[in-house]
């Protein structure tokens, strides 16, 4: 089982005998696409697109990890580089925009100006290696910013996009069959719940979901979300119905947010703007 940087989680939390920090398993974490800590130069060679995982440490209910956002990203951009040639993923940025969860613990923000220019300097430092195409993968509702990163950035030319969109979303919860909208389940509720639960199940992350814990929490009003978070909108954290996920949903779900994702950067990719 391994961490972002191909690193072993049993290695390091002492649950292997195994010697070797390095454990070269197939999972979506460690395929030959991903750039990480055990990269060299020439693992890079001939690569024209990176996906860029975004994501946030930030609390997701008492029975889900505060890393949710990060794996669940880390899985979508693992997932498309497999459907792309010549391209990697980049080792996922763990913190973003997370300031309307300060009302519980678990949260850690980048300021807005911090976010821009560690995204900068990412975008950046592989255009220099030749990367022509850039997909910044979000696994945070919260890093509205991102969009106007991107558009600043394409003024000369349309070479970041980011990903996923409202759409994907909603023609993912409905292709899995999932119980609900997002809007209604739009934080550690059935989707993101059951991708965990898929994700343990594969042994790509420790088994970290309580389903003790659950908490149906239906909160479909939030109209001053941005100016006084999520507490007062929830106690436990939840928005959602994680009651009903299952790992089986899971699949389907990180399945069919890859499949709608794919269609919309193959046309980025062929944009001749």
């Amino acid at each position: 089982m391994t961490d972002f940087f191909g690193v072993s989680l049993d290695y390091i939390s002492g649950r292997t005998t195994n010697p070797s920090p390095i454990q070269h398993e197939i999972s979506p974490f460690t395929h030959n696409h991903c750039l990480n800590h055990f990269s060299t130069w020439t693992d890079l060679q001939d690569m024209g697109l990176a996906f860029f995982p975004i994501g946030s440490l930030e609390q997701h209910g008492p029975h889900l990890p505060i890393g949710t956002d990060s794996f669940i990203a880390q899985s979508i951009a693992s997932g498309l580089s497999k459907k792309f040639p010549n391209s990697f993923v980049v080792p996922t940025l763990p913190y973003s925009s997370s300031f309307e969860h300060i009302g519980f613990p678990g949260a850690i923000s980048l300021r807005s100006t911090t976010i821009i220019s560690v995204v900068q300097d990412v975008i950046h430092s592989l255009e220099r290696m030749g990367i022509q195409k850039i997909v910044l993968v979000n696994g945070h509702g919260g890093n509205y910013l991102l969009g106007n990163i991107a558009q600043e950035m394409n003024v000369d030319k349309p070479y970041v996009f980011v990903t996923p969109n409202r759409h994907h979303w909603d023609r993912a919860y409905e292709k899995a069959e999932l119980s609900i909208s997002i809007s209604r389940d739009m934080h550690a509720g059935e989707g993101e719940t059951s991708i965990l639960l898929h994700l343990i199940e594969e042994g790509i992350i420790p088994s970290s979901v309580k389903p003790d814990k659950y908490m149906d929490v239906d909160s479909p009003n939030r109209p001053l979300l941005q100016a006084i978070g999520m507490r007062p909108y929830t106690s436990t954290g939840a928005i959602g119905f994680p009651t009903r996920a299952s790992s089986r949903k899971g699949k389907l779900l990180l399945q069919e947010l890859i499949n709608q994702i794919s269609i919309t950067v193959e046309e980025f990719l062929g944009d001749k703007h």
